[in-house]
């Protein structure tokens, strides 16, 4: 097979992990044209062996690899590149690392995901081994061993109670305080389970193998082993440039959404494997792969000879079972505080009655209301409006609050408001922005305020799918409102840089676009 710019894969696999290969071996047998490219960063290289997969128990990831490469030789419609794919267009055109360009009828994502652990001097030497973030995978190991939990919160009772399959020596370290709750922490106690929530300094190997955990404070706990809670990342902005939507998941931030045949968003593009949600497993990788791609050649079949398959069923998702499906990946999506810029700028306004465009579960509107606002509260999903009565009714402050369901696209709440607020009003489906905030000004009451706090760029943990607009600068979106000057003062108008902090704890820079006008 050649690389000539002129001819049409049936199917570009993205990835040559587990998931890769085996839906490289399922098309290949198929009879198909196939290109696999392969960066070779597989993210358990590291690892002492693969656990769990029937046949290859304990073998080397690199070994693995190797074998399924000489297997596909076999059949001589899949070429296998070294290389990676740096960008890619809906159709689908791919542009690869050594400059050629490719051409799809489908295109299959099996990339994998980066892992981020927590920034602990000494863990990235022992990880995939001692220091692991998947009992399944590596708990056999160091079964009968003193283990750790690094971890917080709900996550941290989940691994601890789960290592307890394989050792009943664990501690939990929260790396900091305020980890758990006393819920929690009893929770963790009754199964037996001790917490310390001392800053760790770093990781003590010996013989390349853990052998300790120091803490600030200069003390230090002897363990032989760590579960290490991790998140999970897109390598790179394909999924986004090819049109597929994310969502989050308990153990990835922006896991491509996919139906039970693998399928995304975008009639054509396929994902398997890891970058889905999926339990970062070997095995369930590999048949992931496998019955992804048994799903694309179905997809060609049907182009070409009309074999009935079952629809698209995620062509065209409207906003609201967009949204839906997002709340639903979880039984709770946001911390439940307030966004910070309107907590600085609302605290200096006299209260009156705010409208909160997007509440999602309701941290912006619950605190505006125990500051004492009369709070009309908007979102398009029903899901995310039950959480946010529920917590009104928790804090207080039901009696304070309306909520209203809406598609801002399409409807907009009735009444004059002296406080509208819009954080974050980004949308990965159909969102008419600046139409939205045009008539939210027009709601606005003499003397009232419209603050308007958008992402100044990506953030580090979001969800890297293509937004409805690509992040504009503050004058931009100001612009876009046409909003005259005569009516309106610019208060503040400006980026701010935060410190914000990420779901296993880390530090993440975010960038705030921060608009707050008054109407005269």
């Amino acid at each position: 097979m050649g690389n000539s710019t002129d001819k049409e894969w049936d199917c570009i696999i993205v990835g040559g992990g587990a998931a890769g290969l085996s839906a490289a071996l399922v098309l290949g047998r198929a009879r198909r044209r196939v290109l696999l490219v392969d960066a070779g960063e597989q993210s358990n290289l590291s690892a002492h062996g693969i656990g769990g997969l029937l046949g290859s128990d304990g073998r080397r990831p690199a070994d693995l690899y190797s074998a399924g490469h000489t297997e596909l030789s076999a059949y001589p419609t899949v070429e296998v590149r070294r290389g990676e794919v740096i960008a890619g267009k809906r159709g689908f055109a791919l542009d690869l690392s050594d400059g050629s360009h490719e051409h799809a009828r489908t295109v299959l994502l099996a990339a994998g995901m980066h892992y981020l652990p927590p920034n602990i001097p000494g863990l990235g030497e022992l990880w995939g081994r001692s220091v692991f973030h998947c009992p399944f995978c590596h708990g056999w190991e160091v079964r009968d061993a003193a283990l750790a939990v690094v971890a917080r919160g709900d996550r941290a009772v989940h691994s601890a109670l789960l290592l307890r399959a394989w050792t009943d020596d664990i501690v939990v370290l929260t790396n900091g305080p305020d980890g758990l709750d006393n819920t929690q922490t009893e929770k963790l106690a009754a199964a037996g389970i001790s917490v310390n929530a001392t800053p760790i300094a770093r990781f003590v190997a010996q013989d390349a193998e853990l052998a300790a955990v120091e803490f600030a404070d200069g003390t230090s706990l002897a363990r032989r082993g760590a579960l290490v809670a991790t998140t999970l990342h897109q390598r790179s902005p394909l999924a986004a440039q090819l049109g597929a939507i994310g969502a989050p998941t308990p153990l990835s931030s922006d896991a491509v959404v996919v139906d039970a045949l693998g399928r995304t968003t975008v009639p054509g593009l396929f994902a398997a494997g890891d970058l889905t949600g999926n339990m970062p497993q070997v095995a369930t990788a590999v048949a992931a792969g496998s019955q992804t791609a048994a799903a694309v050649v179905q997809h060609l079949l049907s182009e070409d000879v009309g074999l009935p398959t079952p629809p698209w069923p995620t062509e065209g998702l409207s906003p609201a079972e967009y949204w839906e499906r997002h709340y639903g990946e979880r039984d709770q999506i946001w911390s439940g505080r307030v966004n910070p810029q309107l907590e600085k700028i609302a605290a200096g306004l006299p209260v009156g009655h705010a409208l909160d465009l997007g509440c999602g579960e309701g941290g912006d509107a619950v605190w505006l209301a125990e500051q004492g606002w009369e709070v009309t509260a908007v979102d398009i999903s029903d899901t995310a409006l039950s959480r946010a009565a529920a917590e009104a009714e928790r804090r207080g402050v039901a009696d304070r609050i309306t909520f209203e369901r809406h598609d801002l696209s399409e409807t907009f709440p009735n009444g004059e408001f002296d406080l509208v607020s819009a954080q974050f009003l980004h949308s990965t489906v159909r969102l008419e922005r600046p139409r939205i905030l045009s008539t939210a000004a027009r709601a606005i009451r003499p003397g009232g305020h419209l603050v308007i706090v958008d992402h100044g760029k990506m953030p580090p943990n979001a969800t890297r799918v293509p937004h409805d607009h690509p992040f504009p600068s503050a004058e931009e979106v100001l612009a876009g409102l046409d909003l005259p000057a005569s009516d309106w003062e610019r208060v503040r108008v400006e980026a701010v840089h935060r410190e914000a902090t990420g779901p296993d704890g880390q530090p993440m820079p975010m960038v705030d676009n921060v608009m707050v006008l008054r109407r005269r």
